[in-house]
Parts: structure tokens; C-alpha cells; sequence
């Protein structure tokens, strides 16, 4: 396309744009987005989303890597009038808006005239539909639970809603392996910036969290828990990348061999081991000991599909790292998890009873989306965990689904995870080697880490976790898309 320049596409090297107009659109984009935050008046702030848009227009995937790039800054929000948009909100309407512009563009006159989109601006037919209209439905129905109705609308929109929006988006978009490599490496490069600067703080600043006798890092995020929670879905996605993926392409993969012209230059050998020990250190500095087991149970998940042999070996390197940490212990940070009659894991448990009893309250619709802390202090808070009243919600993935969206919430997450669990083995057992099981060795590690830190702690309702999740259903559909083409093709 453009010989000798860095527009061309090469295995392992190829950038975000191809185009000197994607490369302006590009930079045009992040430029007015930017902008936009240092203004308080409306109308500019609205005419900088125009430009956004405008500029988002000349390749709207960026904008899907964009906002999977912004995921760890969403507390960083824009008022704009009366309402507040955080930055992955801000990217998934700019890149919506500049998806529908052009498709209008491109449509013909006479579908213009009946008001209609061409068919390609359309995306019907994914195998997550049925438990997507389930979850939809049962976000709507909680409503009726609903006492503080104005923060259940919120969470409707901002984790539940839009993240559904970037996963059909993301279906619609994520055609070809070089796009979807482009989404994970925006993942992992937002992910490594924030870890960088929580480390960053912690070394050279006082601004971090220090309870229990030990400093935590939180970076971006309020809470040190919070940082790990994301940072941990991150890291089994960065290390199934640094064991699958060779450091050069086979002899003789051309340049538009499937899955290895998609991966950028960044994505070799050495790349990913050190963002992965970016990643590490933050999880460790984070001293959240949910974070620590889960992401030992999601590396080794990683490893035993790589090689069983190297899972083993994993196994043992933990077991010894453990052994190996044992002074820990005398931190009271630690230990706390280890004693059920004070700290940490003594509010858990009580706070996990009376969670049970106020579903036992409320079988069918639960309390209403974002309403847990409002009944828990009033109503269901025990004595003994008095000294945390403001828990916001119950740490566990079952509680929190059916107290969040009632019965009908866990049936539909139940079958959501079925389905991905099909599609992955289906998708598992017809890829090819190197990048291709990488990625799904990856998101199977990322939703390890979802289930087992998700049962002390958040799992879901949280923007970056649910943007997150929705982006990992996009790349697993489109993997399952491409691959059901070469298996009909061939």
C-alpha cells in the first residue's frame, strides 16, 4: 500500500492505522477529547465530541481501542450539564456516532429515503442473544425493586446498558485477527499505564492507602482493591500472549497470514513478560490477597492449556513462593484473612450473612441495581460487622447478581457463562497454534480471575469490569465467527 513506509503492513508489526487520514482522524480525536476536559461550558464541550466524532469517522475500530484503553481512568468523568460521562461512555457514543454517520454515508439514496441503514450496519444473529435479552430484561425488571431509583438508572446505563452496546459494536466491528489484536493490546496498554503510575506513586509519593500496617497502591481508582480487580483480569490475558505467541512468525507466514499480520510490533517475546511483571508487582503492591489467589488459579489455568507439564512446574514455583512468603504473615494485613474472629475476613462472612438474609427477603427482584448499601446499613447490618457500614456491595458473584437483578439476573449470568464456555471449547478445539490459542487461553484465564476473586469481591458491577467483560465476549464471537467461516470454506 505504501512501500518502504510505516504505513505497511508487516507479521508482527502492523499499526493501529494504515492511512495518513486514519493517522489524522486518529490523533484528531484523542486531540478534541481531551479538550473537552478542560472546559466547562456545554457548548464547546459538545462541539470537541463533534470533532471526536468526526475524527473517530476516518476509522471508527480506533474508537473501540480506545475506549478499551480508557477503562482503568473511568472515574475521571465530564460533567456536561446536568449529567456526568466517564471517558469509556465519551468513546463508545463518539464511536457509535461516527458508526451510524458512515453507514449513512455509504447507504445508498434509496434506502436513505426509506429510512433505512444497509444491512452490513446491522449485527443480528450472535450466539449470545438469547441470555443478552435475558440480562437486559432482568436489569429492567430489578428496577421495580428499586428504592433509590436515580443510582439504579446509572448503573443501568453505565454497566449494563453500554457495555452490552460495545459488545455488539465490537461484533460488528472486530472483523479480521489484526483488529482484534488491536482491542487486547489497548486493553493491556491502558492496564500497564495505570500499574506504572500506581507503582510510580508508591515509590515516590505518599498517595496511597495504608491500612493494616502495610502502604497499598490504588493508582487511578479509590479503592487498592479495585485497582487488582481489573489489573487481575489483565494479567492471565498478557501472560497466555508471552507463552503462545513465538517470537517470529513460521517460515513462509506472508503477510496477510491469519493471526500473526495482526499482531503489533510491541507483541514479540520480551513485550509481554514485562508487562506481565508490570502487572504482577501492581497486583502485589495492591496487598489485596483476593487479587493474589485468583491470579495464582488464572496463571495456572494459562499454563496447564499451554503445556501440562508447564502448569505443573507452575504449581510447584507457586507452592514454593508461598513457603517462601510465610514472613508475610506477621503483616497484619495478612494474617487478618486468616482469622475469622477479626479483620478482613471476619466482616466478610458476616457481611455474606446478611447478604443470605436479604435475599431470602427479596427472592425474585432482589433490591434494585446499586441499592445494597442503602438496606444494608439501615436494615441488614450486623453489630459484629459495624466497624465497615459502608459496603456498597455483598463480595460475592451469586449474592451480588441476584440482589443486583433478582432471580432472573443469575439465570441469565448462568447462561451467559454456559454459552461463552461452548463457544470456547468450540473455538479451542479448531484453533490453530500460536496467536489464536493464545487469546483463548488468555480470556480463559481473564474469566478464571472474574470467578474466583469475583466470590470475595466484585465481580461485575464496576464500569471497567463490565466494559471488559463485554469486549472479551466481542473478541470471543468474532474468533468463533472467523473460524466457523474457514471451517465452511474449507
Amino acid at each position: 500500500m505504501f512501500p518502504n513506509s510505516p504505513f505497511e503492513i508487516h507479521p508482527l508489526r502492523a499499526p493501529f492505522f494504515r492511512r495518513p487520514t486514519e493517522w489524522a482522524g486518529g490523533a484528531l480525536a484523542v486531540g478534541a477529547l481531551l479538550a473537552s476536559y478542560t472546559t466547562s461550558s456545554v457548548p464547546v464541550s459538545l462541539a470537541l465530541l463533534g470533532v471526536v466524532v468526526a475524527g473517530l469517522s476516518a476509522r471508527p475500530l480506533f474508537g473501540l481501542s480506545l475506549l478499551a484503553a480508557s477503562l482503568p481512568f473511568y472515574l475521571h468523568s465530564k460533567p456536561i450539564g446536568s449529567m456526568s460521562f466517564s471517558p469509556p461512555e465519551l468513546i463508545l457514543l463518539s464511536t457509535l456516532a461516527a458508526v451510524a454517520a458512515n453507514s449513512l454515508r455509504e447507504a445508498p439514496p434509496k434506502q436513505l429515503r426509506r429510512l433505512r441503514l444497509p444491512r452490513r450496519a446491522s449485527v443480528v444473529g450472535t450466539p449470545l442473544d438469547g441470555p443478552v435479552t435475558l440480562f437486559l430484561a432482568a436489569a429492567l425488571l430489578s428496577l421495580l425493586a428499586s428504592e433509590v431509583m436515580r443510582v439504579s438508572l446509572r448503573e443501568l446505563r453505565t454497566v449494563v446498558l453500554e457495555p452490552v452496546i460495545a459488545y455488539y459494536l465490537g461484533v460488528r466491528l472486530l472483523r479480521s485477527s489484526e483488529e482484534r489484536a488491536e482491542v487486547v493490546v489497548s486493553l493491556l496498554l491502558g492496564g500497564t499505564l495505570v500499574a506504572l503510575y500506581g507503582i510510580y506513586q508508591y515509590l515516590f509519593t505518599d498517595q496511597v492507602t495504608t491500612v493494616e500496617g502495610v502502604r497499598r497502591i490504588q493508582a487511578t481508582y479509590l479503592s487498592p482493591n479495585n485497582l487488582a480487580l481489573y489489573l487481575g483480569r489483565l494479567l492471565p490475558m498478557v501472560f497466555a500472549l508471552a507463552l503462545f505467541v513465538p517470537a517470529a512468525p513460521p517460515a513462509g507466514a506472508g503477510q496477510h497470514a491469519p493471526w500473526l499480520s495482526g499482531m503489533p510490533a510491541a507483541i514479540g517475546r520480551r513485550a509481554p513478560w514485562g508487562v506481565a511483571m508490570v502487572l504482577a508487582a501492581a497486583i502485589l503492591l495492591s496487598f489485596s490477597v483476593g487479587s493474589w489467589m485468583a491470579a495464582i488459579l488464572s496463571l495456572l489455568t494459562v499454563a496447564f492449556l499451554w503445556k501440562p507439564r508447564a502448569g505443573l512446574y507452575l504449581l510447584g514455583a507457586c507452592a514454593a513462593g508461598i513457603a517462601a512468603g510465610v514472613p508475610l504473615l506477621s503483616l497484619e494485613r495478612v494474617s487478618s484473612h486468616l482469622s475469622l474472629s477479626r479483620g478482613t475476613s471476619f466482616i466478610r462472612v458476616h457481611l455474606w450473612q446478611s447478604a443470605v438474609q436479604m435475599v431470602m427477603d427479596h427472592p425474585l427482584l432482589g433490591v434494585g441495581m446499586d441499592n445494597f448499601l442503602y438496606l444494608y446499613r439501615t436494615t441488614y447490618l450486623r453489630p459484629e460487622a459495624a466497624a465497615e457500614p459502608n459496603l456498597s456491595h455483598p463480595h460475592n458473584l451469586l449474592l451480588g447478581f441476584w440482589l443486583e437483578m433478582g432471580l432472573a439476573g443469575v439465570v441469565a449470568a448462568g447462561w451467559l457463562g454456559a454459552t461463552l464456555l461452548r463457544l470456547w471449547r468450540r473455538c479451542w478445539r479448531a484453533a490453530g497454534n500460536g496467536l489464536p490459542r493464545g487469546l483463548l487461553a488468555g480470556l480463559a484465564g481473564s474469566w478464571v480471575d472474574l470467578v474466583a476473586h469475583g466470590m470475595v469481591d466484585s465481580s461485575y458491577f464496576l464500569v471497567d469490569l463490565a466494559f471488559h467483560f463485554w469486549l472479551s465476549a466481542a473478541l470471543l464471537v468474532a474468533i468463533d465467527r472467523e473460524l466457523s467461516q474457514s471451517r465452511r470454506i474449507g
